[in-house]
């Protein structure tokens, strides 16, 4: 065969290992929504709590209100900023890029969504806190499974994973509009990145080194799940210095801080060349 001719096979064969790729991701993004449904018909819908915007942090800075909650989004602000000048020294190919330039803008957006919704707690305005925090998932998870599986899905992932994630804030937007909101996607959404997230990293072998950041994000995640939830303990415990939530956006800052700091501290598991 000659140069010519292996060029062509070699390209056609990365075009069918692609196209598979985007199969695959299309179908994990099935899953998700068939989940969904197998649980909406066996359990019905999972409404929000009722308490879930009465915020412990009502304080009042030069007229803002729920200042702590809003201020503290300055932490993922940061990290999103950050991350958009790692450019130049980030360890990824071109379809890694593609998901690090998305959880870029997601970051920046949740930051600006979330302190939107934090101003004026209400169903309408979570929407625009929890529709970036989607995109941010779905970032996230493709650019894992980019390490862990095949690069490609940095770019193949991104279409199918957020369309689900916009999906699943739509449905619950327009189920509360209709007076019977259901969580039901989000939390597949929510709890099945992490999910897969975990899973990837246990029982994937990745192509770099340099996972440590992603457990530091996973603690974090962790730590911030429960500190949210217990937002006016913690509120009362520092003698109303802190909330739960003040504390759970700053530890959100801090797990995207971590996922940029893996994108640009791995390493490949063998030399390039």
């Amino acid at each position: 065969m000659t140069g010519a001719g292996v060029r062509r096979a070699g390209r056609r064969e990365a075009g069918a290992t692609r196209s598979l790729v985007r199969r695959q991701a299309w179908a994990l993004a099935g899953v998700a929504l068939a989940l969904f449904a197998v649980l909406r018909i066996v359990l019905g819908p999972l409404p929000q709590w009722p308490s879930y915007h009465d915020l412990a942090d009502t304080r009042v800075l030069g007229g803002m209100p729920r200042a702590g909650d809003v201020l503290t989004n300055l932490a993922i602000l940061a990290a999103g900023l950050w991350g958009a000048t790692l450019g130049p020294r980030l360890a990824a190919d071109d379809d890694e890029r593609v998901a690090w330039r998305w959880l870029v803008g997601a970051t920046i957006a949740t930051a600006l969504g979330s302190g939107w919704y934090h101003l004026d707690p209400s169903n309408a305005t979570l929407v625009w806190d929890r529709l970036p925090m989607a995109l941010v998932m779905a970032a996230l998870l493709a650019l894992v499974l980019a390490d862990r599986v095949d690069a490609r899905f940095g770019r193949e992932a991104l279409a199918p994973f957020g369309l689900v994630g916009v999906a699943s804030v739509a449905w619950w937007a327009a189920t509360d509009a209709m007076g019977r909101d259901d969580l039901t996607l989000y939390a597949i959404v929510r709890v099945g990145t992490g999910v897969a997230v975990l899973g990837l990293l246990i029982l994937r072998r990745g192509r770099t080194r340099g996972s440590g950041w992603l457990w530091a994000a996973i603690a974090l995640d962790v730590a911030m799940t429960l500190v949210e939830r217990q937002d006016r303990a913690v509120w009362d415990a520092t003698g109303g210095l802190a909330s739960g939530h003040n504390l759970k956006h700053l530890m959100a800052g801090g797990v995207l801080a971590c996922v940029f700091a893996w994108l640009t501290h791995r390493a490949p598991r063998t030399p390039v060349g």
